[in-house]
């Protein structure tokens, strides 16, 4: 089966410097890739390089055909990407926000509100959300864009536990429909449960000590590499692996 997206030998620079280096992968239909990694390692400019909006080194295709061909538009069809949540200043009710995203005006918005829990939210103005209603209102918006590749850089943040849940719960639902995903998260347990396969940025490339690592979830998501990964110890407990606080109790 061929990659939607397909990274070659891909280098990314912010600020003069570099944050990703040496990457290949390739990002299929179906499958949920997790970007793992420190605070300030790239994970974010990885994310802006792959939907077209930062350049790059080595090659990146879309469909077979050079990213930076496309036409910004051609583009917005194909490729969704999340960032950090936008302005609120400019007046929008959450239902003129989720219309202005719907690939088709005659998409009934208010059906996507009811599944991302912004239903009851419709008439309020985005700047009078808190931040975590903020974020569902855009993972709604990212439903009725209905491109097939998803870009995301932590979806999850804001949310509280109920949401995260449903967070996760639509982004294995969405893959299994066959959209293609690629998110940044933070949450190790969220990566276990949902990650096909998972790219490492270590934030160490620009002083040619690190890099990336890309490869099956099966294979990366383990102890000795997320400790290594963070700086931190990451232990198994049973199936699961979780950040060790040092903390017992009686």
């Amino acid at each position: 089966m061929s990659a939607l997206l397909e990274l070659e030998q891909i280098a990314v620079e912010r600020g003069g410097s570099a944050v990703i280096s040496d990457l290949s992968c390739s990002i299929h239909a179906g499958e949920i890739t997790v970007v793992l990694g420190p605070n300030g390692a790239g994970k974010s400019s990885l994310l802006l390089a792959m939907a077209g909006l930062i350049p790059v080194t080595g090659r990146l295709e879309l469909n077979g055909k050079i990213l930076e061909t496309y036409a910004r538009a051609e583009l917005s069809r194909q490729v969704a990407w999340q960032g950090s949540l936008p302005p609120t200043e400019f007046g929008l009710t959450v239902k003129q926000r989720l219309a202005l995203a719907a690939a088709d005006p005659a998409i009934d918005v208010e059906i996507t509100a009811t599944e991302m829990d912004v239903a009851a939210l419709l008439s309020r103005p985005l700047g009078e959300l808190s931040s975590g209603e903020r974020q569902r209102v855009e993972l709604a918006a990212l439903m009725l864009r209905d491109t097939p590749v998803w870009l995301l850089d932590e979806p999850t943040a804001h949310l509280d536990l109920k949401h995260q849940i449903h967070c996760i719960t639509m982004l294995k639902q969405q893959a299994e429909a066959g959209r293609a995903i690629v998110t940044v998260l933070h949450d190790i347990q969220q990566a276990m449960a949902i990650a096909d396969f998972v790219i490492l940025v270590d934030g160490k490339c620009a002083e040619g000590q690190g890099g990336t690592a890309y490869g099956e979830a099966a294979d990366l998501l383990n102890s000795a590499t997320l400790s290594e990964l963070f700086d931190a110890p990451v232990v198994e407990q049973g199936d699961v692996l979780i950040a060790d606080y040092g903390v017992t109790r009686e």
